[in-house]
């Protein structure tokens, strides 16, 4: 994601909105009008090839300003602007100019952008794992009712995919709303059932609404089919293990 500008650096982005920038920008609507033109792949061509390009001018800069040397100067549009402009259904520039809006403080226009994602046709590349960055930035910005509504809307787009289910069940969780947060990991476990991912999920979720009964299973599935980088099933399943010794030492305490 693109770094902001201090104040005394202000441009026109800060302003304004993209979407009042394609239509007020010379510059931008101009791009958006000369590539209206054109046809769905050939625009989207234009738009990867800026994107990548004014992607690279970005990671260049950088590096030359880590070692002291003077860049290429700033450019006019943050990276994916330019791009938009060319194409506004370039799923990363989407994913890239929400984030700056986003941080800008403009959180509609953000989650505008974002929602545009599941307007995209099903078999636009990467669309899945783009939207679930804009699902994640937002988590990490803990944005949990703005997460929400996006991966809700994400599951109802496309129910097939597990990822979405998984990712509206930890909101769930963080908004307090533990029993549909396991109702969520269920269903990605019945999209990818031997998903060691959606079992420690859903196991972890079981634990939080006190359904040790159910969970443990679960998270020795979950243990099993993990691979060995991957312990946090593994430490679920200790802890959940543990508690349940507990309580059978309280029991027979008494």
């Amino acid at each position: 994601m693109n770094k902001m500008r201090s104040n005394s650096d202000e441009t026109e982005y800060v302003r304004k909105s993209f979407t009042q920038l394609v239509e007020g920008d010379s510059e931008l609507a101009a791009i958006r009008r000369e590539h209206s033109r054109l046809s769905p792949k050939e625009r989207s061509a234009a738009a990867q090839w800026s994107y990548d390009a004014s992607m690279a001018d970005f990671m260049f800069g950088k590096a030359l300003a880590q070692i002291g040397r003077e860049g290429l100067g700033p450019a006019r549009w943050p990276c994916g602007y330019v791009a938009l402009a060319m194409d506004p259904d370039y799923a990363p520039a989407l994913l890239t100019v929400a984030s700056i809006e986003y941080q800008l403080g403009r959180v509609a226009e953000a989650l505008k952008l974002s929602l545009r994602l599941l307007e995209l046709p099903p078999a636009t590349e990467d669309l899945v794992v783009i939207i679930d960055k804009a699902g994640d930035f937002l988590l990490d910005q803990e944005d949990w009712s703005n997460a929400h509504d996006l991966y809700a809307a994400a599951c109802q787009r496309l129910p097939q995919v597990p990822l979405f289910h998984s990712g509206l069940g930890y909101c769930l969780a963080k908004l307090g709303r533990r029993t549909e947060a396991v109702d969520a990991h269920r269903r990605a476990v019945d999209l990818e059932p031997r998903s060691h991912l959606w079992l420690n999920d859903l196991g972890f979720s079981l634990m939080e609404t006190r359904q040790y009964a159910e969970a443990l299973p679960v998270l020795e599935q979950a243990a099993v089919l993990a691979p060995p980088d991957y312990v946090l099933a593994k430490n679920n399943l200790a802890r959940l293990r543990s508690m349940l010794a507990r309580a059978g030492r309280s029991r027979r305490d008494h």
